[in-house]
């Protein structure tokens, strides 16, 4: 396992300069001190300031947790994540700025990056991020990391279904189409617009329409137009099947038309579908599966900004919340999946030999920004 954690190691420290080249700060001394001396500096700095979009049920709890093992209290802020990642990289250019950690996720992570508003690389010097997801760890949104986030959960997108109406759902694009073909109506997404589960179908759909191949846009940091232009043929295929499916206006109106029986099945998430089913709110017979011809999945991670306040107590909270308790704790209070691979969580729906064969990487985000801003101009306007 030690070798393993060096070759991380060193894995991230060629890609960090491929990417965030840290922030705009001077290389901060903290990442050269012993885990030993940020765990007894944490300490003294006695607290921290966390942001986060949602999941305040268990951040909250994990601070208590954390604050009960270590002394250091941790100021849970929940709120909108683009005025998050908004605040972080305006108060970028300031010595000191007022946020310590922060959940990271979606195209927000190229606006940090490009603002030099992480510190980093912090993988290196946490423990045990050789046990996370060695997808995630690296690439996140399509963009190399560099070693200056941590995962610290994933999630996927699958097609949630009703096992009685449904006793064999489709594998491949051309089942798929083929079962849309004779059930139409009985299918639903979101718009795109308005939830990731719908931005995961729309992704894979535009994918297996023009060949099942997005090799090309690996690592993208810019547009080309070369790949694009091939891209009129996926909303054709969506306009010409436009009484096929069912566009719904979230990742819950969808899974709401599978449970009151409107539809066989809609494209879900699988944290959302795990949680439903512990609260009873989701019939328990439902079923969620990654079709073979695949759908986008990740996670989110954890940042420190370059100017965090309290660097030691964030470095040490970051860890906290990757150790195997906390994580099993995280997958049951809010079904999100563990970015650890070592450990299992009770809410685990989709095996993980499903998850890595058929689950896919989200386009880079430029893409990604691009393709829901077609959709909804080119489908849902026309």
């Amino acid at each position: 396992m030690k070798f393993l954690q060096t070759m991380l190691v060193s894995a991230l420290a060629l890609l960090a300069p491929l990417t965030a080249t840290g922030s705009a700060h001077a290389a901060d001394a903290v990442l050269s001190k012993t885990w030993d001396q940020i765990v007894a500096d944490a300490k003294s700095e006695g607290e921290l300031t966390f942001y986060a979009w949602w999941g305040e049920e268990f951040w909250r709890d994990a601070a208590k947790d954390f604050e009960a093992k270590y002394g250091i209290k941790v100021n849970v802020i929940i709120g909108d994540n683009t005025a998050t990642v908004g605040k972080i990289v305006a108060e970028t250019p300031n010595a000191t700025g007022t946020i310590d950690a922060t959940l990271v996720g979606g195209v927000s992570l190229k606006l940090l990056l490009d603002a030099n508003s992480l510190l980093g690389p912090i993988a290196p010097v946490i423990p045990d991020t050789d046990k996370l997801d060695a997808k995630l760890s690296v690439v996140h949104e399509g963009y190399a990391t560099g070693g200056y986030l941590v995962p610290v959960y994933r999630n996927q997108v699958g097609f949630l279904y009703d096992p009685e109406k449904l006793a064999t759902p489709p594998q491949t694009w051309a089942e798929f189409t083929a079962w849309l073909d004779a059930n139409p109506g009985q299918f639903a997404f979101n718009d795109p617009s308005k939830g990731g589960s719908g931005q995961a179908f729309v992704q894979a759909a535009l994918v297996n329409t023009l060949g099942g191949d997005q090799i090309a846009y690996d690592g993208a940091t810019e547009v080309d137009p070369a790949l694009t232009a091939t891209w009129t043929k996926a909303w054709d295929w969506f306009n010409l099947n436009e009484d096929k499916f069912l566009i719904t206006g979230s990742n819950s109106d969808s899974a709401d038309r599978v449970n009151q029986g409107e539809v066989t099945m809609a494209a879900q998430w699988d944290d959302d579908t795990a949680i439903a089913l512990a609260k009873g709110t989701l019939f328990k017979r439902a079923k969620l599966y990654i079709p073979a011809f695949g759908l986008p999945g990740g996670g989110d991670s954890l940042g420190i900004p370059a100017n965090a306040p309290h660097k030691d107590a964030a470095l040490l909270f970051v860890a906290y919340l990757i150790q195997p308790e906390v994580q099993v704790q995280l997958n049951k209070t809010i079904g999100s999946y563990l970015a650890r691979t070592d450990v299992s969580g009770e809410s685990a729906i989709l095996p993980e030999t499903e998850r890595q064969q058929n689950g896919r990487p989200w386009l880079p985000g430029v893409y990604k920004s691009l393709y829901i801003e077609q959709f909804v101009s080119q489908v849902l306007q026309k």
